[in-house]
């Protein structure tokens, strides 16, 4: 008889344990696609990775410097920091739109209650809180919005570091030029310094002539240390951009010619007032903070918790149990829970959504400056470019030649003692001299193509652009 009660006893447990399991499956069940619908698709929140950023989106002026912006993209430390911050924001997405995790909790009673059925002696309780609809949800979009923006932070800066790359680079250039002139300079001045000994020898020259274009070679000297060293600095600043610090980074020439482009300055300010990578980022976050206002608003709403509990109960072993054991004598208990919290702090709600729009108007403000500061950057890199494009086409059209054939006079007519030899040292000092601010305000050009570029957050010019060089400068 009680083998037989032990294997009735066992058989109610059994089957009390499947029923158990099967209505923890059935709870959970809804929760689990509830995750997986409040979660967005990969495609969706890694869009933006899928398109980074590449050379082509800017304009190169010779090869050498699309491979300094390859190298760049893609070894710039600043660049990967920003992607990584960008790669650990989308992982908050998942995180927003998760289920907070379920309790399971254990109880052991010390001193068993008792039932009609037996004592407790101990039971084991799963429970799982479900926020209100739509919370995860907006936390996911905001999440997303976010990440967004960390992408389109990312863009900022690698045009930043672009557009720095460039200017560096074109100073270099410029340096570059100022050495070859001066070097040519130096030949012209040693062929003048044997003219006047020769002249000084045969008593036709003074001594004065001499001593004064010695003092200009040690001038030229001295300044062609001066410009090495500052090519020294801007090749180690190119290296650092380049991610590689305390390298030697040597440069091909760089060809500074005149680029004759064609532009609208209002379409150029519009590109900057809409797509510039600064102004999305701004919006982004806007949106973002519109999504948590709307998300604390819920805030006013209740969550819900549902639970499942098992009460493992034992049988009866008192007298009268054991003389009348009642009918499911030691039978578990089994039974479900819902709650929800009572949202009464109103004061902490209305906070958290004052909060939220608070910081959409600071954001709000924050995109209203960056764009009155991208149209004046525009603006006034459009002036800088008009200027050195009018005044290089000046120099190369009119002053270089002028000064060319102010030098060939000066020499004929000192070579027939019809000059002096200081006047004839001032037309060469002139020639070299509008040579070097021709070929500055070259660079200058370039510097402010560029710097159009980064204000408008695209490529300038484009390759659609009219855009000639002009070879009439080789020899200037």
């Amino acid at each position: 008889m009680a083998e037989q009660l032990k294997s009735s006893r066992g058989g109610v447990k059994a089957r009390t344990s499947h029923l158990s399991a099967l209505c923890l499956l059935l709870l959970l069940a809804p929760w689990s696609s509830a995750v997986m619908a409040a979660s967005p698709p990969a495609s969706e929140t890694e869009s933006a990775a899928e398109s980074p950023i590449t050379v082509d989106q800017f304009h190169s002026a010779d090869f050498q410097l699309r491979r300094l912006m390859v190298i760049m993209l893609a070894e710039n430390p600043a660049i990967r920091q920003a992607q990584a911050r960008y790669r650990s924001g989308l992982q908050r997405v998942p995180q927003a739109v998760s289920l907070p995790d379920p309790q399971l909790s254990y109880r052991y009673f010390v001193r068993s209650p008792e039932t009609r059925v037996g004592p407790q002696d101990q039971a084991l309780d799963l429970n799982q809180a479900i926020p209100w609809a739509g919370k995860r949800r907006l936390q996911g979009e905001r999440a997303e919005e976010f990440a967004g923006s960390l992408a389109w932070r990312v863009r900022d800066i690698q045009r930043r570091l672009v557009a720095e790359l460039k200017t560096n680079y074109f100073h270099a250039g410029y340096i570059q030029e100022a050495l070859t002139i001066n070097r040519e300079e130096v030949e012209l001045l040693s062929r003048f310094e044997e003219i006047a000994l020769t002249r000084y020898a045969t008593g036709e020259g003074i001594q004065q002539s001499v001593i004064k274009v010695q003092t200009e070679l040690t001038r030229l000297a001295d300044r062609e240390i001066s410009l090495q060293r500052q090519l020294d600095i801007f090749t180690r600043r190119l290296a650092e951009l380049l991610g590689r610090p305390g390298s030697e980074l040597f440069l091909d020439t760089v060809a500074l010619s005149f680029l004759a482009v064609q532009f609208d300055t209002g379409q150029l300010e519009e590109r900057a007032l809409v797509g510039h990578p600064r102004v999305q980022e701004i919006k982004r976050l806007v949106k973002a903070d519109e999504l948590w206002a709307r998300r604390q608003n819920l805030e006013s709403r209740p969550d819900f918790r549902v639970g499942l509990s098992y009460i493992d109960v034992g049988r009866r072993d008192d007298t009268a149990g054991t003389l009348n054991p009642p009918e499911e004598n030691g039978k578990d208990s089994v039974s479900l829970l819902v709650g929800i919290n009572l949202p009464i702090f109103r004061k902490r709600i209305r906070a958290g959504i004052a909060e939220a729009r608070e910081s959409a108007s600071s954001n709000q403000q924050a995109l209203d400056s960056v764009q009155d500061q991208l149209l004046y950057l525009v603006q006034e890199a459009v002036l800088r470019l008009e200027s050195t494009g009018e005044q290089s086409r000046i120099y190369r059209d009119v002053l270089i030649p002028q000064a060319h054939e102010s030098l060939a006079s000066a020499e004929a007519a000192y070579t027939t003692n019809k000059l002096d030899f200081l006047d004839l040292l001032d037309a060469e000092r002139i020639l070299f001299q509008v040579r070097l601010t021709y070929k500055r305000l070259l660079a200058d050009y370039w510097i402010a193509l560029a710097d159009i570029e980064q204000a408008t957050g695209t490529a300038f010019p484009e390759a659609d652009l009219p855009a000639t060089h002009s070879g009439a400068e080789e020899d200037l």
